[in-house]
């Protein structure tokens, strides 16, 4: 199964940035781990900010500590892990738990140092002490944090916060609009061989076999398309050359075929003589289905060029129905006036004569022929003949394909003919079981919409 080359370049690039971005996780990671004194302090300074943004500012101007019941649980579950104090500028304490973790005189005073870190030696454990200055509601706050371990983890929450500074917050958007710049560039480069590839599935007999567009495209592209330029040059080469042989042929045969049977007119009426009229016959139906193929192979139909489909079918029947009475069949018409179709009146009316003789050529004796016009654009001819299997269906359409050679004097052109006049108009022949036993025909035209 196929794959989009656009998706398959996002993916790439989508997993190009997740590997960038975990290769950024574990830098980060590495780099911290590198520095455990500097850790450590990141720990404190991160727990300082924790304390004061629990610092509320009331109506009057004066502080209040509202810890959240997360922040103060750490303090609670571990009081021999973790303590705080939180002093006004007056030495006035608006916070503190576990003190008695240091000693009271290594805890900071108001008019210390902005900021200081101290290790401690408290009964054999070492214990780090920071303090800090902050703003809150433009009154200089000390905020002091003192940790002896860490059994609550609290080094996962500075990983966590330099994680989010250097990875979510800077690279994270910086890939993510990448990826899509990415996207839409890849998408842009390619809509040129989007272009090319529908040019290409345009290309046909009702099309004609152009060159595909080269413009825009990316040079590795490019390559590519030309070569394949090159070759539909070729096959359109290839194909106008049969073309013109098979037409020329069967045009060059007409002549000599009907001097041919100008002479044995001539003749006097016998067994041989009624054999080699068969013969002459057979052999100027294939001329002309021959004729007719080549014709219908450059058929290119104008999409403005409408007709009126009852009328040419009305005319068709009329020209066949003494070939009709003459085989022993009964040819029938029904038909909706004024069904106005996009298409080409000598080209259907080809292609209606010709379903009219397969089905007048398969059907037994007196039995009915029908030609029907209805619906939007639709024609069909319904036959009572043997029916048509269906394994065989698909290849009735097909250039001399027939069933048996013996099969009633038939070249195995004409349903093929059908089909290619219905490609032009830019349908398809359509075949299927009657009820009641024979075959159905059918054709499907654009209607003409009046504007």
């Amino acid at each position: 199964m196929s794959r989009s080359l656009v998706t398959t370049l996002i993916r790439r690039l989508l997993l190009v940035g997740g590997l960038l971005t975990l290769l950024n996780i574990v830098f980060v990671t590495a780099y911290y781990s590198s520095d455990p004194e500097g850790l450590r302090r990141e720990k404190v300074s991160h727990q300082i900010d924790r304390l004061a943004e629990a610092l509320r500012a009331g109506p009057d101007g004066s502080l209040t500590f509202e810890p959240s019941s997360r922040l103060i649980q750490t303090f609670t579950r571990y009081p021999e892990a973790y303590a705080f104090r939180i002093l006004d500028g007056a030495g006035r304490v608006l916070g503190e738990a576990n003190t008695m973790l240091v000693p009271a005189e290594r805890w900071s005073v108001p008019n210390g140092p902005d900021a200081w870190w101290s290790d401690v030696e408290v009964n054999g454990r070492s214990v780090l002490v920071g303090s800090r200055r902050v703003l809150v509601a433009g009154e200089a706050v000390r905020v002091a944090f003192a940790a002896a371990g860490d059994p609550s983890n609290l080094l996962l929450f500075v990983y966590f916060d330099e994680l989010f500074v250097h990875v979510i917050v800077s690279l994270l958007p910086f890939a993510i609009c990448l990826m899509i710049v990415n996207a839409v560039t890849v998408r842009q480069s390619l809509r040129s061989l989007v272009h090319a590839a529908d040019a290409a599935r345009k290309a046909g007999p009702s099309h004609g076999i152009a060159a595909l567009p080269t413009r825009g495209l990316p040079t590795e592209v490019l390559i590519l398309v030309e070569a394949i330029n090159d070759a539909l040059r070729r096959l359109s080469d290839a194909l106008e050359a049969e073309r013109a042989f098979t037409a020329e042929a069967a045009h060059a045969l007409r002549t000599p075929l009907a001097v041919l049977s100008a002479r044995i007119e001539k003749l006097p009426q016998g067994g041989e003589v009624d054999a080699v009229r068969s013969d002459i016959a057979a052999l100027r139906r294939l001329v002309n289905q021959l004729l007719s193929a080549a014709q219908a192979d450059t058929l290119v139909v104008d999409p403005a060029r409408q007709c009126d489909l009852s009328s040419v079918a009305e005319a068709v029947v009329g020209a066949m129905a003494p070939l009709a009475i003459r085989e022993g069949r009964i040819l029938a018409f029904e038909a909706r006036p004024g069904t106005i179709v996009r298409g080409d009146a000598d080209a259907i009316a080809h292609a209606l004569r010709n379903l009219i003789e397969n089905a007048l050529r398969f059907s037994p004796e007196n039995t009915e022929v029908l030609v029907q016009v209805s619906g939007p654009g639709q024609l069909a001819v319904l036959d009572r003949g043997p029916g048509i299997p269906e394994e065989q269906k698909p290849l009735v359409i097909k250039r001399f394909w027939r069933a048996r050679p013996s099969d009633l004097g038939g070249t195995g052109l004409g349903l093929a003919i059908v089909q290619r006049i219905a490609e032009a108009h830019g349908t398809t022949l359509g075949i299927s079981d009657r009820e009641g036993g024979g075959t159905v025909f059918s054709l499907a035209f654009s209607p003409h919409r009046g504007g």
